[in-house]
């Protein structure tokens, strides 16, 4: 560090002017750019395209190979794709009549059995995989089947398929739109066969890109490559640590002696004095075997020291998980979510953390919505209108998705907050029955059916035993007037207020 001292004004004070070391980056601008120069760092540039070109399909790769075989990034995959679908997206039809409403949603309801091509998922399983996809791939399509036997389903085409030789799968307009999509076949021993790919407009293909990082990239990337150095240090120290651990088991004592290094060569090799007769040898005298312990006879002079056992090394706990919070970074995924484990966070630290990673999570579900499952419904309507099964009506395809909320971390504590939001008209009550994974339509022909069972049980009582029996007291359901019951206005009196004060005697 270079200090320089020049004096000032009338001498009695001096400015102290500090330097950094040379070498470093200690300055901001165009003075990083110079000292970048000087040490010789190159960067490279070039459109997000030209990138793509080059580094997407080892990326791919690579991510495909962590999802495999690296359980810490199939952890961080699935729990992402768990909060971001949950249990799948429900919709509600929003065109004009409730019948009309009944009918639009039966209909996708019925579609969503088995909405591939393939029959071999259900709706839910297929919009968890399409997430999936997008996260590991960094984009994923699906070609509209217009015609033929399979017209009406959705064919899912995985990210390595959009591809033709010799370009990236994507033909774009002069605006850079994609106009036209390649798609390639795997060939019977399954690799891919990019010489005969087949074309698709853009109105008939649903592409999905979930790793866009500029303006001037078509193609995605796997949205967590940013970390996959950091995955690649994680596993080695695992490895590494783990390594030391079958290390060590195998030392259960050291003998100190004289001449140590030639004792060990000589009793390396086979013991010449040993015979297949009763003869033990000299290494068979100094150790006695017990079956449950195992006795070493030492002579004079030699120490016997048991090899301290270190397990795990110094820190690695509180290094691993620091590194897991630093993979977790590109998806907004606190350690917590990754390890499932939250014994060392409270109810505000959780709820902090977690609002902070469904912020990310919630950007994911508009994407899916804007790019997959709201054209894909829209494409059904038009087919259902076209078939005569839905009137043709300016609103038919009118929607919204119920989408998998904020988790509910402290039942009593959440159960208040969302009742506070429903008294105050900011949440739905199929919003509050989704963050519980339930669907609203459900729950309500079951409530229906239980409050329809109480009532009917309450008047058989009463012509029984001539005693009237509240039905809410069948159907789960607290009476009007009853101690504790939200809507008794006697419970509602301020807590802070003055006690009611005692009347006086006479």
């Amino acid at each position: 560090m270079a200090r320089r001292r020049a004096r000032r004004g009338s001498g009695t004070e001096e400015l102290e002017v500090i330097t950094g070391p040379k070498g470093r980056f200690t300055q901001l601008g165009y003075r990083a750019a110079s000292v970048a120069r000087r040490d010789g760092l190159v960067f490279t540039s070039g459109s997000g395209d030209a990138h793509t070109r080059w580094d997407r399909g080892e990326l791919v790769k690579q991510s495909r190979q962590f999802y495999r075989d690296n359980g810490l990034y199939r952890g961080l995959i699935d729990r992402a794709v768990t909060n971001i679908v949950g249990r799948g997206f429900a919709l509600q039809a929003a065109v004009g009549t409730k019948d009309l409403r009944k009918k639009v949603e039966a209909l996708w309801k019925q579609y969503m059995k088995r909405p591939e091509v393939r029959q071999l998922q259900s709706g839910r399983r297929v919009q968890a995989m399409v997430c999936r996809e997008a996260l590991v791939a960094g984009d994923v399509g699906a070609v509209k089947i217009g015609k033929g036997v399979k017209r009406g389903y959705a064919q899912l085409i995985e990210a390595e398929r959009i591809a033709r030789l010799g370009t990236g799968g994507v033909d774009l307009d002069a605006f850079g739109a994609p106009r036209r999509f390649w798609v390639s076949n795997y060939s019977d021993s399954g690799y891919l066969d990019t010489n005969n790919a087949k074309p698709y407009g853009a109105d008939d293909f649903l592409f999905v890109p979930a790793g866009l990082e500029r303006p001037s990239q078509t193609r995605g990337v796997p949205v967590c490559q940013a970390s996959f150095a950091m995955l690649h240090r994680i596993a080695d120290v695992c490895d590494s640590e783990a390594l030391a651990w079958q290390m060590l088991a195998r030392l259960a004592f050291a003998v100190t002696k004289e001449s140590a290094a030639q004792n060990a060569y000589d009793t390396s090799r086979s013991d010449p004095d040993k015979t297949d007769t009763d003869t033990e040898g000299d290494l068979g005298h100094r150790l006695h075997d017990l079956d449950v312990a195992l006795i070493f006879h030492g002579k004079k002079g030699e120490k016997v020291e048991g090899i301290e056992r270190n397990i795990p090394g110094q820190n690695f706990s509180e290094s691993l998980r620091m590194f897991l919070r630093l993979l977790g970074l590109p998806l907004g995924i606190p350690l917590e979510i990754i390890l499932l484990d939250w014994s060392e966070a409270n109810y505000s630290s959780a709820r902090a953390s977690l609002e902070q990673a469904f912020a990310t999570f919630e950007d994911y579900q508009q994407l899916l919505e804007d790019e997959f499952w709201t054209p894909l419904f829209e494409w059904k309507v038009s087919q259902w209108v076209a078939e005569d099964k839905l009137p043709d009506r300016e609103d038919i395809a009118a929607h919204s998705w119920v989408k998998p909320s904020f988790p509910w971390i402290d039942q009593l504590k959440e159960c208040q907050a969302w009742g506070a939001k429903l008294d105050r008209g900011l949440a739905t009550y199929g919003k509050a029955l989704k963050s519980l994974g339930d669907e609203r339509e459900e729950v309500l022909d079951i409530r229906e059916r239980e409050i329809e069972d109480a009532i009917e049980r309450a008047k058989r009582i009463e012509a029984k035993h001539g005693v009237k029996v509240p039905w809410q007291m069948l159907a789960g359901v607290r009476p009007p007037g009853e101690k504790g019951n939200p809507d008794d206005l006697a419970d509602k009196r301020d807590p802070e207020a003055e006690p009611r004060q005692p009347k006086e005697k006479k």
